[in-house]
């Protein structure tokens, strides 16, 4: 095994480690989002039915999530500059194809393969960076450098797509994931250092394809049932999801080498730490859609207008990012990241009373800067505490563990403030306008199909009252974390400072 001391005399410049680490992320994030830009052009020239085209968007986060644990452990015994260097080659490739694909199952397919090899390089990376930089501080400062580039691409996916189709076409919005890739080949094995576990054991196959069905499985229910309503489809694959994921969990118990190592949550406060991720990122990511249609639907915003509108919390996310870290090296982590949690319960409490008019944008900004710089500063110390705790040749399972936390916790943030938005709206139409028929989408359509202000008007109002519901429910979601967050500041002070 490696130790800290012969990895960073392997690393020439730590500093030059981190950007090429960061570099791939950046790509992965923007990959996230791009190809909506690109969808309808893509749709016009491969003709691809509905339920191609669903897959095509779809498909690239299904895989990220459903594979991450498993190429975290992978990482873990192969090695994760080797792993990174292998995934790197296999998406750099898969985005060429996809770049000049002439039908719509190429899509799916070289999606899909990016998804495993995206999966792949952000566990590894996250790893790598604790053993780059050994120092708690200077890991965390890291790992706040490395979320930038994260968050950063999400903010300018749009911008890049948008900007890569008008002048090219929608292949190129893949082709610009090629030479970072290939750069990242070049450059890794003589600026990454290598860390493999000294005795890892055999992989285990069965454990990989119960992993990657269970979660595949829910995340589809999920997704279902945000897009198309409660159903007996999405119910009963939620249902086989959840018993492959026990199966999984039991089997975890019984082997010597396993793919997840569930003691991990048995170390002092990480199972406290893993629930804080999940539950930010189900308040986060609930409300992010009805902040995208309050600002397009309940206030009337062109587009264009509306992505102004949420660039302050992006820039919020990307500054607190790296200013978390910058308060870690003068304060203990814990505090900052009870202080995080305070910030966003104030900013939910604002999304809960959006006023109408357009003082209820400047609420609406006020609320966003404060969750989502509140999350962007929390986030690293919550990423680093898990890793840390966990043994050194387990800290890429440990990453692609907390990382699929979160992201589980963003889709299941869409079903249940969804749902919950929902039914506000519709009690609320129901006493407005005498009738509440589906979602506030199919409101805001049929009131444009009749060319009716009069239920234009109550289906923003309606949606108003579901918005202040969803946001209600983000405090009091808040109030737990804020609970588990200031115990740690009494259970593990000591620790902390």
């Amino acid at each position: 095994m490696t130790s800290a001391v012969e990895t960073i005399r392997r690393t020439r410049d730590p500093r030059v480690a981190l950007a090429l680490l960061a570099l791939p992320s950046l790509l992965i994030a923007i990959d996230i989002s791009v190809l909506n830009i690109a969808l309808p052009r893509l749709a016009a020239d491969l003709s691809p039915s509905p339920t191609e085209l669903l897959w095509m968007n779809d498909i690239y986060g299904f895989m990220v999530g459903g594979t991450m644990v498993t190429m975290g452990t992978v990482g873990d015994r192969i090695g994760r500059r080797k792993l990174i260097i292998v995934c790197a080659a296999v998406f750099a490739l898969a985005s060429a194809i996809a770049a000049f694909s002439v039908a719509p199952w190429m899509i799916i397919a070289t999606r899909a393969v990016m998804g495993v090899a995206g999966a792949a390089i952000m566990p590894a990376s996250m790893a790598l960076i604790g053993r780059i930089y050994p120092d708690p501080k200077a890991s965390v400062s890291a790992m706040g450098a490395y979320m930038t580039c994260f968050l950063g691409g999400m903010a300018v996916a749009p911008l890049i797509g948008g900007v890569l189709v008008e002048h090219w076409w929608w292949g190129s919005v893949f082709l610009m994931g090629v030479p970072v890739m290939v750069l990242t080949v070049l450059a890794a094995p003589r600026v990454l250092p290598e860390f493999r576990a000294e005795n890892p054991g055999r992989p285990d196959v069965r454990s990989a394809a119960l992993c990657l069905a269970s979660i595949l499985l829910v995340v589809y229910a999920l997704k279902a049932i945000v897009n198309d309503g409660w159903g007996w489809m999405p119910v009963a694959a939620a249902g086989v999801g959840l018993a492959l994921g026990v199966m999984f969990v039991r089997r975890q118990g019984r082997l010597e080498h396993p793919l997840v190592d569930l003691g991990l949550l048995r170390r002092t406060g990480v199972s406290r730490t893993m629930v804080v991720l999940l539950l930010t990122a189900l308040v986060m990511g609930g409300t992010s859609m009805f902040v995208a249609f309050y600002l397009q639907s309940a206030q009337g915003l062109a587009p264009l207008t509306a992505a102004l509108w949420l660039l302050p919390q992006m820039i919020s996310m990307i500054v607190a990012a790296n200013l978390g870290p910058w308060l870690g090296r003068r304060l203990p982590p814990a505090r900052i990241v009870a202080a995080c949690m305070v910030l966003m319960t104030a900013g939910f409490a604002l999304l809960a009373v959006i006023p109408d008019g357009p003082s209820g944008l400047v609420v609406l900004a006020g609320g966003t800067v404060l969750t989502t710089g509140g999350c962007g500063a929390a986030f690293p110390f919550l990423m680093n505490d898990v890793i840390s705790h966990a043994p050194q040749d387990r800290a890429g399972s440990a990453a692609s563990f907390a990382q699929t936390a979160n992201e589980i916790g963003i889709a299941l943030g869409l079903v249940v403030l969804g749902s919950i938005g929902t039914l506000a709206y519709r009690a609320r139409l129901t006493s407005d306008a005498g009738h509440a028929d589906g979602s506030w989408v199919d409101g805001l359509k049929q009131a444009a199909d009749r060319d009716d202000a009069g239920l234009l008007d109550h289906v923003r109002h309606a949606f108003a009252s579901g918005f202040h519901t969803a946001a209600l429910t983000s405090v009091a979601i808040m109030a737990v974390v804020l609970v588990l967050t200031f115990r740690a500041l009494t259970v593990r002070p000591s620790k902390q400072e």
